[in-house]
């Protein structure tokens, strides 16, 4: 039920360009919204005549796509993902990847071991897809408990996929089949990797070329298209059917162009794959997420790098939003007048796709200035976050509300 707004709501690596990811298909024809963003505006018209709330207690919150990493840096990044969110989809792109059960065991329990004393978040484990993952690896996977996904990085796409799939239709069907059998989400970072594309159409390519044709081939096949980035992406989401085809969206892709790349400099700490895009297309996916649409779930794809290796002459790709993910996201929805509908973003729609319970405690956003710090460190080194040194209005409690 939505909400009335009042002083207090309760809101429902590097890649490898030799590698192509590529088994090319009729293109899959794109359709445009027009309205887009004047709907939007109309919107933010509208917030613009209510007061503003000074504080919103939600559900507590899922984080359906996060990186971890391992040693050190879990260590030093995991308490600021388990303050905020219940859940989190863990990533298996470490090196070497998480390709089998008995990894994934292993990655759990070290995640376990390095929470902060008295926290209650949970790991969901995924596994690393490639060309010889076998289709008894997934039911291993079903069968352990603690496997809710598994990963499709074309090969070469971003950060440790050199290992990822070269032809999915080819090498990966038979897994693909048991999937439908186990009743296991593909996640799937939607982009192709051929050198000739250019970079900021990899995704369109990937819509047209791989991915609608796979929808086609298993309609059954429940798939997340994670971190999406634009229209045409948005448009191809909202083609499927509801509670088979969804998408992660990240708090830079709803408050970042490629402008963010270039003002003032070259910004390396704006720099992630799938890289960001055009406004018309931050706008559309703005749009898309604050329609209330059930096909839209909370996945900052928070991607922890040493400062050294973002600020080099080949700079990893990936913004570490985790510390500040909530409050952009509030940020966010508040811009487009749509506070109402945060809630079942971060908290909702992602349980209910994964077929999960949705969590039961509350956290608070109070309207209370912050200063995002510089960099956070970690055994031999720093990670700037997103946002660093800049003041964000909306501070998520520490603590769940039951």
């Amino acid at each position: 039920m939505q909400a009335a707004i009042t002083d207090s709501i309760s809101a429902h690596s590097r890649p490898n360009p030799s590698v192509c990811f590529l088994r090319l298909s009729h293109p899959h024809r794109v359709r445009i919204h027009p309205t887009s963003h004047r709907r939007n505006t109309r919107a933010r018209a509208m917030a613009a005549s209510v007061p503003s709330p000074q504080q919103l207690t939600i559900t507590r919150p899922d984080d359906w796509h996060l990186h971890l990493r391992d040693g050190d840096v879990l260590a030093a990044v995991l308490p600021h993902s388990a303050r905020h969110f219940e859940r989190a989809i863990v990533m298996p792109n470490l090196k070497p990847p998480v390709t089998t059960t008995a990894r994934a065991v292993e990655y759990r329990e070290e995640i376990l071991r390095a929470l902060p004393p008295g926290s209650s978040f949970v790991p969901l484990m995924t596994l690393y897809l490639t060309d010889n993952t076998s289709p008894e690896e997934i039911k291993l996977a079903r069968k352990s408990g603690v496997v809710f996904a598994v990963k499709l990085y074309p090969a070469g796409a971003t950060t440790n996929s050199q290992d990822g799939v070269t032809d999915i239709m080819g090498k990966c069907l038979p897994v693909l089949e048991e999937m439908i059998r186990q009743e296991m989400p593909l996640l799937v970072h939607g982009e192709v990797t051929d050198p000739h594309v250019d970079t900021f159409d990899r995704e369109k390519v990937f819509i047209e070329t791989i991915l609608a044709p796979l929808v086609q081939k298993l309609p059954e096949l429940k798939i997340v298209m994670e971190h999406i980035t634009t229209m045409d992406a948005v448009n191809f989401v909202e083609s499927c059917k509801e509670g088979h085809v969804a998408a992660t969206v990240t708090p830079q892709h709803l408050l970042l162009n490629r402008n963010a790349l270039f003002q003032g400099g070259l910004q390396p700490h704006n720099y992630c794959l799938p890289v960001l895009k055009r406004e018309t297309h931050r706008q559309a996916i703005v749009s898309a997420v604050t329609s209330g649409s059930r096909q839209y779930f909370l996945g900052t794809d928070s991607a922890p790098h040493d400062k050294r290796m973002k600020e080099c002459s080949c700079g990893c790709a990936g913004i570490y939003s985790a510390p500040v993910a909530l409050s952009l996201y509030a940020k966010a929805f508040e811009q487009a007048g749509t506070l109402d509908k945060l809630e079942a973003f971060t908290s909702f729609n992602g349980p209910d796709f994964y077929g999960l319970p949705r969590n039961t405690s509350k956290i608070v956003l109070r309207r209370s200035a912050w200063k995002v710090p510089t960099t956070y460190t970690y055994g031999s080194g720093v990670i700037v976050p997103m946002s660093t040194g800049n003041t964000l209005e909306w501070l998520p409690s520490d603590h769940s509300e039951e």
